[in-house]
């Protein structure tokens, strides 16, 4: 009986113990803040949410939120808002919080109310912790908005969403062509399955979803169905018809090409926002011009392709000789590559220890000048960036490769408190296109650690991935104070990562690495120059 009632008693503080669990917690039982705008946005705006809370999905950057983030929550039922801003600037910023779209919260207030206040020994002198807010967000959708004067324009705006995301409902998908004679365009429904001509008076496909709350959630591919290339168009669903449904539109050059295509209307909601998943799918053909008016033409040109296969059949035989005799030849240089590929995954094996190595020394940093707070950050991030250094691929996507030197580079800025920025150009398809892994990150962090470690706030990192004709060129550009690019030194990130680009040349021979280093008192450029890459 006795046992019975202590039990009891156990159970009863533990359902307490998380009846007053507050917030969501990291696994070191700190709140979890989670940043609302971008890097680049002027203004800071963190939230909390309620420990009742299942799921977050906090950082959706999408098109049409340039300075914002999409977070999607799960379960939640309240949350807080705060930003930081130093005491002499509050009076010069605006912040309005609208629910549902309809309702306005909060409409353009100067943030009151001071929740914590940085002692003049912090990273933030001067630097006030202001509460905007504690709202209920069970089943809603809330807008927050900021800006600081004079810059009323420059709106840093995000969306946090805790509502079911419904599937996209596909109104109407259609074929626009100028009229041949005349002004005006003839208007046909594209079905599944049609065959369409693609030519000089063909304008554009337009496509129509049921509007909802959050068209920003729907992307659009449109894909070669025989795997040739995949465009992410991005629509951000501004335009409306006469019924208020977004409509996007596909030109026609996307499509000009004969052959079969796949236009895919899919959620955003993969581990990142720009991940393909598949959704709603429209298949069509472009047909050659030959092909929809000259059907006598398509007969003789069957012939000539059977006689272009017998031909082929007698040119393969010719070949099968011709390749018994090279066999050797090729056997001898897969050999040459696997010895290459033992030697790179010895030095990545180096690599790998003394990435881990600098990163714990960084946690120690801060951890003798008792920053605990951000000791704790630190090691969050450590974790997740350590499971995907220790991961055996070789090779990972331009999208990997920038959420790693992300995550790096937030790391450090914990301890640095410099300022970093990677660029992507539009000409590349980041989710498609595979670099080695753990390529860029030894010579960021020695733009960290030799570069501008000493800068401090004025320290700048950045990072462009450019396309260039056919090859692929990687940048990594500091302010430091620069050193000797011809000289010998003691560490072992630089020489192990020259050692690795070395033997990447022996297995890639078509397409070789080309690393040059520029260094001087201004600071240094690292560019790695991947050839006919793309």
């Amino acid at each position: 009986m006795k046992k019975l009632i202590l039990s009891i008693l156990f159970f009863s503080i533990v359902q307490v113990g998380n009846a007053q669990n507050k917030y969501l917690v990291d696994e070191y039982g700190n709140p979890m803040h989670y940043s609302l705008f971008t890097r680049w946005s002027k203004c800071n705006v963190s939230m909390l949410v309620d420990g009742s809370t299942r799921k977050i999905a906090p950082f959706y950057h999408l098109d049409n939120l340039p300075l914002g983030n999409l977070s999607l929550l799960e379960g939640a039922k309240r949350i807080e808002l705060e930003t930081r801003i130093h005491k002499d600037s509050i009076n010069f910023y605006r912040y309005s919080i609208i629910e549902n779209d309809t309702i306005l919260l909060t409409d353009e207030v100067i943030p009151k109310k001071i929740k914590f206040e940085w002692n003049n020994e912090s990273d933030f002198p001067g630097y006030l912790t202001m509460d905007l807010g504690t709202y209920n967000i069970a089943n809603k959708k809330l807008e927050v908005r900021m800006y600081k004067l004079p810059k009323k324009t420059q709106v840093s705006s995000a969306i946090i969403y805790n509502k079911p995301i419904k599937p996209v409902e596909i109104l109407f998908t259609n074929v626009y062509n100028l009229k041949k004679e005349g002004k005006g365009w003839i208007e046909k429904p594209l079905k599944n399955g049609d065959k369409i001509i693609n030519d000089e008076n063909t304008i554009e496909i337009k496509l129509g979803i049921k509007n909802t709350d959050l068209n920003i959630i729907y992307g659009v591919t449109l894909e070669n169905a025989y795997g040739n290339g995949t465009n992410f168009l991005s629509p951000n669903w501004s335009s409306f018809d006469k019924d208020g449904n977004p409509v996007m539109s596909i030109d026609a050059k996307q499509f000009k090409s004969p052959g079969n295509y796949l236009i895919n209307v899919y959620v955003k909601s993969g581990p990142y926002p720009y991940f393909k998943k598949e959704g709603k799918i429209i298949k069509f053909t472009v047909l050659k011009t030959e092909q929809a008016f000259f059907s006598t033409k398509e007969l003789i040109g069957s012939g000539i392709l059977f006689s272009l296969v017998v031909g082929a059949i007698t040119g393969g035989l010719a070949v099968y000789i011709k390749n018994r005799q090279i066999k050797k030849k090729v056997a001898a240089e897969a050999k040459q590559k696997e010895i290459a590929q033992l030697q790179l995954n010895s030095v990545r094996s180096q690599l790998n220890p003394h990435f881990l190595f600098n990163a714990l020394a960084g946690i120690q940093n801060l951890m003798n000048k008792n920053e605990i707070e951000n000791a704790n950050r630190y090691l969050t991030k450590f974790a997740r960036l350590t499971r995907n250094v220790l991961d055996s691929k070789d090779l990972i996507s331009l999208n990997e490769e920038k959420f790693l030197l992300d995550d790096y580079l937030q790391m450090e800025q914990l301890r640095f408190g410099f300022q970093y920025a990677i660029n992507a150009s539009h000409y590349l398809e980041i989710e498609n296109i595979e670099i080695p892994s753990m390529l860029l990150q030894p010579f960021v962090e020695n733009a960290v650690k030799h570069g501008i470690a000493e800068n401090a706030g004025d320290g700048k990192i950045e990072v462009n991935f450019e396309k260039q004709g056919s090859d692929l060129i990687l940048k990594i550009t500091d302010n430091g104070k620069g050193f000797d690019a011809n000289q010998t030194y003691i560490g072992l990130g630089l020489a192990l990562s020259k050692n690795r680009i070395a033997l990447l040349n022996t297995i890639y021979k078509i397409t070789p690495l080309v690393l040059d280093i520029q260094s001087d008192a201004n600071g240094t450029l690292v560019t790695i120059t991947l050839t006919q890459w793309l």
